[in-house]
Order: structure tokens, then C-alpha cells, then sequence
């Protein structure tokens, strides 16, 4: 399991290491303790382009404030196949089963809310006290259409892949408003 540290050295470190490693930090411990699956994210090795955001299927998005005002996005993105691996491996583990749904049920959404407010709850509670940030309700998306929702408001984007060890990638984005 590879955390990340404060050793990135481009001019975005501040707002992925200080708003976004704490979430990929925490979801890395909850994929694992929730889903028995590891993760890791390492932008040393991803050379795709990081600034751009395309809704893949499923996704958590959280409103953050700073002083009252909206500050920005994070948004938990997921293509539908990683998000059945997660919300399966997820239910399995609660359930004590095997788990193989082929789509996006409501069984497997309720898995991948749990699995999400967890990792989010453990990262709000570390950025509400060391950097005086609030958040709003995370809210669930599953629709191109919904979406659209994401980019109101965005000045700039950075994206930090977490890849799982079994294949499959998701992404965190930080939509950074003015």
C-alpha cells in the first residue's frame, strides 16, 4: 500500500498535497479495511494528461468552502467497471459473500456511498481542523447529464489517479473555483 508524501515538485503540489493526498491517503486505508483491495498512486510514473476531467460513470462530488465561499470541488471518479469492483469486493466484505453484480444496482450503490462517506469522513475530519476547510454533503452521480454540474463555476483542474492492484484506475479531482 503506497501513501502519498509532500515530494511533488511541480508548481500544483500545494493544492494536490494539501487538499487531495488527504483524501487519496484515506481512501487507500479504506479500499483496503473495507474491500480488501489495494491501491496505490504515484504521479512520478502517470504521464497521462492530469488537467482534464471527463465524467466516467460514477462519481462523488463534495463542495468545499473556505471562509463561507465555495473554494472548489472534489470529485471521486470512477468508470463503471471499477466502481462494480469496488461496491462488489465492498458488499462482499460487509455481507460476508461473494458479490458479482454486472451493473450498477442499488445494492452496489449503497456499497460504494458507504465505502465513500467513510474515506471522505476520515479526510474531512483531517482538512476541517488543519486547513480550516468546510464541506458540503456528498453527492452522487450517475448521469452524463448530471454531471454538467462539475465544471460550473471551475477555473482550473488537477486530476491524482489512484490505480487498484487489480486492475482497474479512478480519479481525484480538485475543480478549483476562482
Amino acid at each position: 500500500m503506497q501513501l502519498l508524501g509532500d515530494n511533488f515538485d511541480d508548481s500544483r503540489s500545494h493544492v494536490r498535497n494539501e487538499i487531495l493526498v488527504p483524501f487519496i491517503n484515506e481512501t487507500i486505508l479504506t479500499l483496503d479495511s473495507m474491500a480488501d483491495l489495494k491501491a496505490s498512486s504515484d504521479l512520478l510514473t502517470y504521464h497521462d494528461a492530469l488537467d482534464t476531467f471527463v465524467f466516467k460513470g460514477f462519481a462523488v462530488c463534495l463542495v468545499t468552502r473556505k471562509l463561507g465561499t465555495v473554494e472548489g470541488k472534489i470529485v471521486m471518479n470512477h468508470d463503471l467497471s471499477t466502481a462494480l469492483t469496488i461496491g462488489n469486493r465492498v458488499r462482499a466484505k460487509m455481507l460476508g459473500t461473494q458479490e458479482n453484480a454486472k451493473i450498477l444496482n442499488t445494492e452496489v450503490s449503497d456499497a460504494l456511498a458507504e465505502f465513500a462517506n467513510t474515506a471522505i469522513g476520515l479526510a474531512v475530519r483531517h482538512l476541517s481542523v488543519t486547513r480550516k476547510f468546510s464541506f458540503g454533503t456528498p453527492a452522487y452521480i450517475t448521469t452524463q447529464a448530471d454531471s454538467q454540474m462539475f465544471l460550473e463555476g471551475v477555473k482550473q483542474i488537477f486530476t491524482v489517479p489512484v490505480d487498484l492492484a487489480i486492475g482497474g484506475r479512478f480519479y481525484f479531482s480538485y475543480l478549483l473555483h476562482g
